[in-house]
């Protein structure tokens, strides 16, 4: 009785195994990644007594190229970095700074960098680039598409202190030591976003290129169909669901990567061939869609073929819109016109084992359809 079942089970373990592993391929992985960072702010509110040790030393305050001083709070616009939002983990730097002056001495503070990882702050003082301070404790929110974060307190190190008090000729008990010298308030703005899965790219076909596949013999609309998991939600209109990718708010750049696709089946008696359009990914700084395409079971290739260029996108003015808070972005009217290479290959397949009437070969330039993309930001 154990030898007869023993094989059932494994079968039916294996069998389970892989729907499991089936399922699991559709579920958008958790894509949380850092973004570069190309705008913000870095703020210092420095405390009352560290004011008042620098007040009573003689010491001022003033701003170091794009860094602003004003009263207690000293300002300095981000210009670069790494930074998950989701989890507050990165790095952004402001190339300005400030600097602190007594007399005909002054020490200057500048490439602010704030590490959340190491909770710390690093800058360049006096030429030398070092760990000016630790922040305790850092908390973290989210600001639109980037973050905020707060560190209730920024203490210098002892080597920054030193090197103030000697730049400022500081002795004895005039020497500034290790001490809470202000909080920190950080705003990241990011030049791309990271995507994640959930989102969809619907490509509504194009009825003149659509109706050259009727033309040359394949059936409409029963003879386009949609590969899983893309859906087909009416005649000629596909829903590709979007894995991920990344985007520049401003469309110029970023890739949208997509998963299943589109079948094209033109039945006959002797041949009936076929092209799959899978996994089609846009490529948005280069303005191309590329795809995997599958032709049986006429040449030029049967079987997969490498992933090839399928479209060129026309991307319009203004077709971005956003909402910060739900980080949610559109993008309506982007044209996919086909390329030499792509329309050489629709008209080889479709062309068995008879070809169209005259004027129904597919040419470049030609549009395949316009995609409305739904995008998520992490």
């Amino acid at each position: 009785m154990t030898k007869r079942t023993r094989p059932v089970a494994l079968r039916t373990i294996a069998g389970v195994a892989a729907v499991l592993a089936a399922l699991l391929a559709f579920v958008p992985a958790a894509s949380a990644a850092r973004d570069p960072i190309s705008g913000g702010t870095t703020d210092l509110h420095l405390k009352q007594g560290f004011l008042k040790k620098l007040t009573n030393l003689g010491v001022g305050l003033a701003g170091v190229s794009t860094g602003q001083v004003g009263g207690s709070k000293i300002s300095m616009p981000v210009g670069e970095g790494m930074f998950d939002p989701t989890n507050a983990q990165g790095h952004f730097k402001s190339p300005g700074g400030f600097q602190l002056v007594k007399g005909a001495h002054s020490v200057p503070i500048t490439g602010v960098e704030t590490n959340t990882v190491r909770g710390a702050l690093y800058a360049t003082v006096a030429g030398a680039h070092m760990q000016f301070g630790t922040l305790s404790p850092i908390t973290a929110g989210r600001e639109g598409f980037g973050a905020r974060i707060k560190a209730n307190q920024l203490t210098l190190t002892q080597k920054a202190a030193n090197r103030i008090s000697n730049y400022l000729h500081l002795q004895g008990a005039k020497r500034i030591n290790q001490r809470v010298m202000s909080n920190a308030f950080g705003i990241t703005v990011p030049s791309t976003v990271t995507l994640v899965g959930g989102g969809s790219a619907t490509l509504a076909g194009s009825s003149s290129t659509f109706a050259k596949f009727g033309q040359k013999g394949v059936e409409r609309p029963q003879g386009i169909t949609a590969i899983a998991p893309a859906t087909k939600p009416k005649s000629e209109t596909f829903q590709l669901p979007v894995t991920g990718g990344t985007l520049a708010l401003n469309g110029t750049g970023g890739t949208v990567a997509t998963i299943g696709g589109i079948q094209i089946l033109k039945q006959t008696k002797t041949l009936s061939p076929q092209l799959r359009i899978s996994n089609v990914v846009l490529e948005l700084a280069t303005k191309s869609g590329t795809a995997e395409l599958e032709t049986q079971p006429v040449p030029p290739f049967t079987g997969l073929a490498p992933r090839a260029q399928l479209v060129e996108l026309v991307i319009p003015g203004n077709s971005i819109q956003t909402n910060t808070t739900t980080r949610q972005i559109t993008m309506k009217g982007v044209e996919a016109k086909l390329v030499t290479g792509a329309a050489s290959t629709f008209n080889t397949v479709f062309n068995q084992p008879e070809a169209g009437p005259p004027n129904s070969d597919f040419a470049a330039g030609e549009l395949l359809g316009t995609f409305t993309l739904n995008l998520q930001a992490q």
